[in-house]
């Protein structure tokens, strides 16, 4: 008996382990190109959201990041605390612009009529690789990937010049334009003569523009915030902020993380707020006209999702609670099976395990492609004792979670599951 269960102990471990190599988590696809505009092979990578391929009808702002290859690492982890999995923001697609060496970097993003630094025979083609951006870069983009009509433009150093230049010739292909530690002093302060000129004459639809320093004396910003001050150009909402206690280096990561909780502002809500919502249809009030801000198709913060359910139970007001969900699935579509699975999860433990279960499997063939839904199914008939049902059910999420390619972390999960309700089983 014991060698029998060891043996199919063994063949479980086998088929899992099989599957967990390819699982294995990846920093983006890398995608290979030739450039018409700048007659060269480019290179980018694309980062998706965890759960990208899960919902269909989502959509997501798109982060382009200049320097790629040398960011890329550093944003994607961010970003899967701050958004994936912390759910600060909205899950964004990240795009790394790689570069092609220092010194071709450079001249690509020095505004046109300027030098690189310490090459004055390199003049800037910063306009042409704009060009490339808008032209080429973001119609790939929008082919290939469900991205929302929300644009995000970053870069550091030299890329956050780029990043600058780019609102005054392309100030309508992006509608947030961050830049960390410009190099805004090149070629004796150029830019900012420039850029007061422009920004005293441009039309253009409102943009945000979020600008960072980090201890650095003589990056040359405060002569354009002075710009900036003056002016107070009506189509630009700006913001600086001074990080004195990073290098010029680590300013890039913070001044991203922050700039991008200030764009998204409103998104997650504290647990002190939710605690105190008067009622849960002001939850719906809050986040409809926020996603038509953000141009954006997704589900809201779990949080949110739970104090709005929780408020039905705690002021015993579950006779509404059908009204409430036919509200979400017109106001917050996205959201809908989020809301489903809370409300089963709540009736499972105030009503009856087959109370939940039974809503779940109501809307299972809408959700089917969602392994969260999948899992909670599953979950549900784990604690009605339903052994072979649960383990059917961790199987087709297990089966999802591979066709989906989803992070280690995730199929981690749904494997110790597996191996737990193989062994009760045997």
């Amino acid at each position: 008996m014991i060698k029998s269960i060891a043996r199919c102990l063994c063949l479980v471990v086998l088929c899992f382990s099989s599957w967990a190599f390819s699982a294995q988590i990846t920093l983006g696809e890398r995608i290979i190109f030739d450039s018409l505009l700048l007659n060269e092979e480019r290179q980018f990578q694309v980062l998706l959201p965890e759960n990208y391929h899960a919902d269909e009808t989502t959509d997501y702002p798109v982060l382009y990041l200049l320097d790629g290859d040398y960011l890329f690492h550093g944003v994607s982890g961010m970003l899967d605390l701050l958004a994936n999995k912390g759910q600060l923001i909205p899950d964004l697609i990240v795009v790394g612009v790689a570069d092609k060496g220092t010194d071709k970097y450079r001249q690509y993003m020095t505004p046109q009529g300027l030098s690189a630094p310490r090459k004055e025979k390199d003049k800037g083609k910063a306009s042409e690789f704009l060009a490339h951006i808008n032209e080429e870069l973001m119609p790939y983009m929008a082919k290939h990937y469900r991205i929302a009509d929300n644009a995000i433009l970053f870069g550091h150093s030299i890329g956050g010049l780029f990043v600058l230049n780019a609102l005054l010739e392309s100030p309508d292909h992006f509608n947030s334009y961050l830049s960390s530690s410009p190099s805004v002093w090149l070629n004796d302060y150029a830019f900012v003569q420039r850029a007061k000129k422009v920004f005293a004459k441009s039309q253009h639809e409102p943009v945000s523009l979020y600008l960072s320093l980090g201890d650095e004396t003589r990056m040359g910003q405060y002569g354009l915030l002075d710009v900036l001050d003056d002016l107070q150009p009506k189509h630009i909402k700006w913001q600086f902020t001074h990080y004195p206690n990073e290098n010029h280096v680590s300013v890039a990561l913070v001044s991203l993380r922050n700039s991008l909780k200030h764009l998204f502002n409103g998104w997650f809500i504290q647990e002190k707020v939710l605690n105190n919502i008067h009622s849960a249809d002001d939850i719906v009030a809050h986040y409809k006209p926020l996603l038509a801000l953000f141009n954006i198709k997704q589900a809201i913060p779990t949080s949110s999702v739970r104090a709005a359910i929780r408020y039905f139970y705690r002021n015993e007001k579950q006779a509404d609670i059908e009204a409430f969900m036919q509200k979400v699935k017109q106001d917050l579509p996205s959201s809908e099976s989020a809301f489903v699975m809370m409300l089963a999860s709540y009736r499972g433990h105030f009503d009856s395990t087959q109370a939940g279960i039974a809503l779940l499997l109501s809307r299972e063939t809408d959700f089917s492609h969602s392994i969260e839904y999948i899992k909670a199914i599953a979950a549900e008939y784990e604690k009605a004792g339903n052994q072979k049902l649960a383990v059917d059910y961790y199987q087709k999420a297990f089966t999802l979670a591979k066709n989906q390619h989803v992070n280690q972390w995730q199929v981690n999960i749904i494997e110790a599951k597996l191996l737990q309700m193989n062994t009760i089983k045997q």
